[in-house]
């Protein structure tokens, strides 16, 4: 099973082993769906307590913002994972 999982990563480009710039677009994806998460709770809120959506739209786009701020971090630290050479004798991460 284990194998079979590997060959379909390989396969969609998302074996980090394989392809390093996935790390960079997993973080980016994850940023991504942070601001749409936290855009479907603001409309929703919105929706149901209209007299507040001025407020509600100012939280969340404080909310996107601190998504983008605290995910500036991982965006760099992928970015330099992925312009190091990956050796033999180096450990990733991902894969033990």
């Amino acid at each position: 099973m284990r194998a079979f999982l590997r060959v379909i990563r390989i396969a969609a480009g998302l074996d980090v082993a394989a392809n390093k710039t996935v790390r960079v677009l997993l973080e980016v994806a994850h940023i991504l769906i942070g601001m749409l998460a936290a855009a479907l709770i603001a409309a929703a809120a919105a929706w149901s307590y209209p007299r507040a959506t001025d407020d509600i739209w100012l939280v969340a786009y404080a909310c996107m913002a601190a998504v983008v701020v605290m995910g500036i971090g991982p965006v760099q630290r992928a970015w330099n994972d992925d312009r190091t050479p990956l050796t033999p004798d180096t450990k990733d991460a991902a894969h033990g």
